[in-house]
């Protein structure tokens, strides 16, 4: 066995030799928060699958100070060199003699690494505690490749072992890993080593450890379907841990919850859930210790928006999920990350819906996950949710939109198509089968397939493996007694060249009429074209009921008037009337029908009243604004059509809360006040710069948690200097909820003065804003088109 990375042909990965495995680590970590570096001794029983005097194992940015092998009670060998190899992370570990086949021996590596500010590996995160000192914290991101950051390791996702770590740290801290504390005692200089419970088999990209001063609230599970109470707890920095009392409270119902689904109870001990300051991701799902944002985890009762508390929610429940999906049952390798990541963006979904029927959050998917995934997938530069994957440097390329909101949205049409009861039965076969092992896509289409009794690997296998999605286009036929359906690959672009347009989708139809509204057939198109069945005497016909389906759909000119008048008099469901609009302008965007068309059919919504269908027509709206960012006369124009829309909605909505409504009618308002004042709704403008004037002068009643932020944004776009440094030193004040300091900050890039932009480019990349924020503070920038042509 050569000691290069050896290859799998189907996908030429480049993975570590096969003829040591791992089998279990015994790692002792010893990190110093005033000098930012750490010491590490690892222990790692491996097997020695074939002879060999070379043992080849992932190692990145450490000093590996010596290495020894002992096997079966002989004599230490240690290692006569070690070799680092930069360019592919590993360490060549040499012994003077060689190892013989199916032995197995236990292999010693003395190290030290440092605690990066890169928010890899084992790093450290900064914050300010309540007498103004900076401190630190020392924590760990280790997906997708950077456990070898941390300590030498075989750090590929097949390659499961056990782990007992150990943390030798200073008294007084608390140190945290997977497992629950198994021992502590006190060491030498005032220091004290934590000992946790062995793991059980894992990837060492769910290995976890933080180490600080940190506050915790804790509860329990009801341990109805886990079989027994599971106790959860929230840690955060000192002073904030009671913001973690709402996330605590979705944790031990979606703990539950998923035990139910699942058919298999949480296989740990604890659950810990962790805020970060500094912390790249928006959170990870480490067995048993997941760390998090402080904005996706923390909860101000009195100060944090809506939108920011059901984030918190859902980021909760997607990352429990993954104690599961991902967790429990592995991916085989990088290529199947959609089964992690898209499984867990539907399931989590799923969970939030359960918990909090109120948020409707299956209507918010469609514009979150669906649209933002038939957006990207509309490029002639997207790929597969099922992409090959070479070599670690490729990995981070397939954290998108695809991977996450394409493969949720593949999954929701199959469960849709099958049926929940069947997906389950499903999923829990997948689960039962492949616990504490790893799996691939295959293998849970063939629990499914099971499951259900067809045979999902036929059609889920093209939208999986296959680039883009069809465009449907309807033609009437037979006086309009019935339709000829046509797919071809949708390019955002305009229409795809032949070669393009090679693929036949699995397309499920569901065909609903003015005569049976909440009736959808089951007509599934798979062909080329092929003519179905509708009713002459139907008022309106719609493809894609519930907007379930991938795809796009381009109607003849009359059944797009019909949908509009059945808009305009609501008889389309919430769910229906998103899936309008956002075909529409989908297909003007891309050329495939005019633009005239879709402004046309934003009348029928005039009298809309749904959050999320005018959260769809504001980024509609927006979109066609950026794209005729530098023709003054088209922006007016669409200006004045923006506030024909808007300006009514703000009228009726107000600036106060009315008693007793809920979230989406809140975010609702701030959504009707920011659009109408960027449309120029003057009366909007002047209220928002009233009302920010008065909230800074001490009156904060003046806006409730979902208003501030558009104010915010309306005050700083149509304001000055005033404005901006107002809104500035409120993002400065650690005083302040973080999602609403977030919320500030992303205001900023709202301004239209050259000399203020230029002062935010200076702050954005300073050492005020923390690396994981940046793009917070200049994202709106690109919003106005005087200011785009600086921000690139």
């Amino acid at each position: 066995m050569s000691s290069a990375a050896t290859q799998k042909p189907a996908e030429e990965r480049e993975l570590l030799p096969t003829n040591v495995a791992p089998v279990h680590y015994d790692l002792l970590l010893a990190p110093d928060l005033d000098a930012l570096t750490y010491t590490g001794e690892v222990r790692i029983n491996v097997r020695i699958v074939e002879e060999t005097s070379t043992i080849v194992l992932h190692s990145n940015e450490l000093e590996l100070l010596e290495a020894t092998i002992s096997s079966d009670g002989a004599a230490a060998l240690t290692a006569s060199k070690i070799v680092l190899q930069k360019e592919d992370e590993t360490a060549h570990v040499h012994f003077g003699q060689a190892l013989p086949a199916g032995s197995e021996a236990t292999l010693f590596i003395a190290f030290r690494g440092v605690l990066n500010d890169l928010m890899v590996g084992f790093y450290r995160s900064k914050y300010t505690d309540a007498q103004g000192a900076e401190k630190y914290l020392a924590t760990t991101q280790f997906e997708p490749t950077d456990a070898r950051r941390a300590f030498p390791c075989w750090d590929e996702p097949m390659q499961k072992a056990t782990f007992a770590v150990t943390l030798r740290v200073r008294e007084g801290l608390t140190a945290l890993s997977n497992m629950d504390v198994a021992a502590e005692a006190a060491a030498a200089d005032g220091l004290k080593e934590v000992r946790f419970s062995t793991t059980p088999v894992m990837s060492t990209y769910l290995l976890a450890f933080v180490v600080g001063e940190l506050d915790f609230i804790e509860a329990r599970t009801s341990g109805k379907h886990n079989g027994r109470q599971i106790p959860c707890r929230v840690y955060t920095t000192p002073g904030k841990s009671a913001q973690g009392r709402f996330a605590l409270d979705v944790a031990v119902q979606v703990l539950e919850y998923f035990a139910d689904v699942f058919g298999i109870a949480y296989a740990l001990p604890k659950l810990d859930q962790i805020a970060i300051g500094d912390f790249e991701a928006g959170a990870m799902e480490n067995w048993g210790l997941v760390t998090y944002r402080e904005v996706a985890l923390l909860v101000d009762d009195a100060s944090t928006s809506s939108r920011a508390r059901q984030q918190v929610a859902y980021v909760v429940s997607h990352e429990l999920a993954h104690q599961w999906f991902g967790n429990l049952v592995t991916m085989e390798w990088w290529s199947e990350l959609w089964l992690n990541e898209g499984f867990a963006t539907w399931v989590g979904t799923l969970a939030v819906d359960h918990v909090f029927p109120e948020y409707h959050v299956w209507t918010q998917f469609l514009v979150d996950d669906l649209q933002r995934a038939l957006a990207l997938d509309a490029l002639r530069s997207s790929h597969p949710i099922q992409v090959p994957v070479r070599r670690s440097a490729e990995i981070s390329q397939i954290f998108d939109a695809i991977s996450y909101s394409k493969g949720a949205s593949a999954i929701r049409m199959l469960s849709s198509y099958i049926g929940l009861d069947s997906f389950f039965r499903g999923v829990r076969a997948y689960l039962k089968k492949h616990q504490y092992a790893n799996a691939s896509t295959r293998d849970l289409w063939d629990a499914l397939s099971e499951a259900s009794g067809v045979d999902v690997t036929a059609f889920m296998a093209i939208w999986t493996g296959t680039i883009g999605y069809p465009i449907l286009s309807v033609t009437e036929l037979s006086g309009g007694s019935q339709i000829e359906v046509r797919q071809n690959r949708y390019l955002s672009a305009g229409s795809a060249a032949d070669a393009e347009d090679q693929t036949l989708w699995w397309v499920p139809l569901r065909i609903t009429t003015s005569d049976a509204p909440s009736q959808a057939t089951d007509d599934v198109l798979s062909t080329r074209s092929a003519t179905y069945n509708v009713s002459a005497e139907a008022q309106w016909y719609k493809l894609n009921r519930d907007t379930v389906g991938i795809y796009r759909v381009k109607y003849p000119p009359g059944a797009v008037a019909n949908l509009a008048t059945a808009v305009a008099a609501g008889k389309l469901d919430v769910n229906d009337r998103i899936g309008v609009i956002a075909d529409a302008a989908s297909l003007a965007s891309s050329g495939h029908s005019n633009t005239t068309d879709f402004l046309t059919l934003l009348r029928a919504y005039r009298d809309e009243t749904e959050f999320v269908v005018w959260q769809e027509i504001v980024l509609r709206l927006d979109a066609l604004q950026s794209a005729w960012a530098d023709e003054p006369t088209a922006i007016g124009q669409i200006c004045a059509l923006a506030r024909s829309l808007y300006s009514p909605l703000a009228q009726r909505l107000g600036w106060d809360a009315a008693s007793g409504e809920d979230s989406l009618a809140s975010r609702l308002r701030a959504l009707a006040i920011r659009a109408a004042g960027f449309a120029g709704d003057q009366a909007v403008i002047d209220e928002a710069l009233r009302r920010v004037s008065a909230f800074f002068a001490g009156d904060r009643s003046v806006f409730n948690t979902d208003t501030l932020r558009a104010a915010f944004a309306v005050a700083v776009r149509a304001g000055g200097r005033a404005e901006f440094d107002q809104v500035k030193a409120y993002y400065l004040d650690p005083a302040n909820p973080v999602d609403q300091q977030l919320a500030a900050l992303s205001s900023l890039g709202f301004t239209t003065d050259t000399a203020l932009l230029e002062e935010l480019f200076v702050f954005a990349l300073g050492d005020r804003v923390r690396n994981q924020d940046l793009h917070q503070a200049i994202l709106a920038v690109n919003t106005h088109g005087s200011n785009r042509a600086r921000l690139w």
